[in-house]
């Protein structure tokens, strides 16, 4: 994470950054326009990446955890999309705009995640694995689809509302990095202290409730933690797919199944993985940037696959 951050910071048209004095540009003002650019224009970016990233991590990791499937994400529920669905209507309606895009984008993950775990059972009785994904594909394609119409409006919003589903952060300021961390720590501490719960829950809903568990009351408290942290990362930065997905299953591999070590492993590795797209993303056109959220997807996409096809097998 920590290499990713430096090179997100170093990476970029100016020739005279590099790693050797990125450090010093950060924390000794020269007035120079180096330094403008790696603390005015990079840094607000890196952090957005590196928050959404924790944001998106922990969700994926919440979802999962709450319903014991592997391919369970924000992507695949519809929660992302919804989150999408939100922002899109107070851009087109602003009549409609309750608070800021923040609380629109928590507002249309909210639903989008209740609506999916609605058709699944997972509010009243059993939640049923086949159906829960396939509401989530569902309701992320009826949710997605309202947003593709923007396209087709006005071309000034269409353009603002195409480069945000994108997830371009280029132009990412500081007022949107600071929403971020509050949400990033708040995730972090309740999945900190949900940790214990989440490893019961692997036990299923019967052993859970003999060893004190409510599963449906840590489903909805999960559900709703991972509908909180994509809206708030959806409204900052677009939806970025796949990374609640693709980070628990890695630390899985490598820290084995205990939620206490995989919390702050899934968050530093969320934080690492969309650094590294962002780092991908200024290198791939160089000089010119490809959307955050392109790499994302072109990374998870394909692993989403690989996942399908090993739970099937292991089925």
């Amino acid at each position: 994470m920590l290499i990713a951050a430096l090179l997100s910071l170093t990476i970029g048209q100016r020739s005279d950054v590099g790693i050797g004095n990125v450090l010093q540009l950060l924390f000794v003002d020269d007035g120079s326009l180096a330094r403008s650019a790696v603390v005015d224009l990079r840094l607000p970016r890196t952090l957005i990446a590196g928050l959404i990233g924790i944001n998106l991590g922990l969700a994926g990791l919440a979802l999962q955890a709450v319903t014991r499937n592997p391919l369970a994400s924000e992507s695949v529920l519809g929660i992302n999309q919804g989150a999408a669905l939100g922002v899109a209507l107070a851009l087109v309606f602003p009549a409609l705009m309750i608070g800021n895009l923040d609380t629109m984008a928590i507002i249309g993950a909210v639903v989008a995640g209740a609506v999916t775990f609605g058709i699944a059972g997972g509010l009243g009785g059993r939640l049923d694995s086949m159906r829960l994904i396939l509401a989530g594909v569902t309701v992320g394609a009826f949710s997605f689809a309202f947003v593709r119409f923007t396209f087709t409006l006005e071309d000034n919003l269409s353009r603002l509302v195409l480069s945000w589903t994108s997830a371009d952060i280029s132009a990412a300021r500081f007022d949107q990095a600071l929403p971020l961390v509050f949400w990033a720590a708040g995730g972090l501490t309740i999945s900190t202290f949900m940790a214990h719960s989440f490893n019961i829950l692997a036990l299923g809903d019967g052993a859970s409730q003999g060893l004190g568990v409510d599963p449906r009351r840590m489903r909805f408290i999960g559900a709703m933690l991972a509908a909180v942290l994509t809206g708030a990362s959806v409204a900052a930065a677009g939806p970025v797919m796949f990374v609640g997905l693709v980070i628990p299953h890695l630390c899985r591999l490598w820290f084995g199944s205990n939620h206490r070590l995989l919390v702050p492993a899934v968050a530093l590795g969320g934080a690492g993985l969309v650094l590294a797209a962002d780092v991908v993303s200024k290198l791939v056109r160089f000089p010119y940037e490809t959307p955050l959220g392109v790499i994302c997807a072109l990374i998870g996409a394909p692993y989403f696959l690989y996942a399908t096809l090993r739970a099937r097998h292991m089925a």
